[in-house]
């Protein structure tokens, strides 16, 4: 009996790749099996080209990381028309950036490993600070408004997505219940009265009282600083 003959492996035709489809390749993959599956084979595999072809379009793994978040940060979409009072629009921008980070997981474990900068994030920062500026927020001010708000957000969905994305939230209030059960009952007599309210310390509810509560803080009022 002949050995069996190992099927050719197939390729995409010659020039049919762009560094626009290989950035959209590794953000769907690192989205749906997370940021350690994104490897160059692994990539390669599903361009269903060689790894070294890769190379002519990304010049190393922390370039494609930079290309991935920028490209996420893409999709982010601000409500129109955009409120006129700037601590309305640094709460849309707020809700805006965690619903793209929710649709993209990958993104906020990038941010808080890498220091992306590229074009996208000055047309994000230029694009803002053009609305706040337009409701008397000085600039400089605004930036780090703007900025205060990221950080809150990236934050944020960092801890939310293994309690209540990665698992049911269901799983998670069951974690709560379960700990607790195994602990004396007179130990922690405030806790046990509230304890229904542990697993919700995670998800919009939870995101919308800082977020409030930072913006309200920053103090941005329709003067100029």
């Amino acid at each position: 009996m002949g050995a069996a003959v190992k099927p050719r492996r197939r390729r995409r035709p010659r020039g049919s790749l762009t560094r626009q489809r290989v950035v959209e390749a590794a953000l769907e993959l690192a989205d749906r099996d997370g940021l350690d599956a994104l490897t160059m084979p692994t990539l390669a595999t599903r361009l269903e080209c060689g790894v070294m072809t890769l190379y002519g379009y990304i010049d190393n793994k922390e370039d494609l990381l930079d290309a991935v978040a920028l490209r996420g940060l893409a999709d982010l979409r601000l409500p129109r028309p955009l409120p006129s009072e700037p601590s309305e629009v640094l709460l849309a921008w707020g809700r805006a950036l965690r619903a793209t980070l929710l649709a993209h997981p990958s993104m906020p474990l990038i941010f808080l490993s890498r220091a992306v900068i590229g074009p996208g994030i000055f047309q994000g920062i230029e694009a803002l600070l053009g609305v706040l500026g337009r409701c008397g927020v000085h600039s400089t001010a605004g930036l780090h408004a703007i900025h205060a708000v990221l950080i809150y957000a990236t934050g944020f969905v960092a801890w939310e997505l293994p309690r209540t994305r990665k698992q049911p939230e269901a799983a998670y209030a069951a974690q709560w219940r379960r700990e607790f059960a195994s602990l004396p009952p007179g130990d922690f007599p405030i806790t046990a009265g509230i304890q229904d309210e542990l697993p919700r310390i995670v998800g919009a509810e939870q995101f919308e009282l800082g977020l409030q509560a930072l913006v309200a803080g920053l103090g941005i009022r329709h003067s100029v600083s």
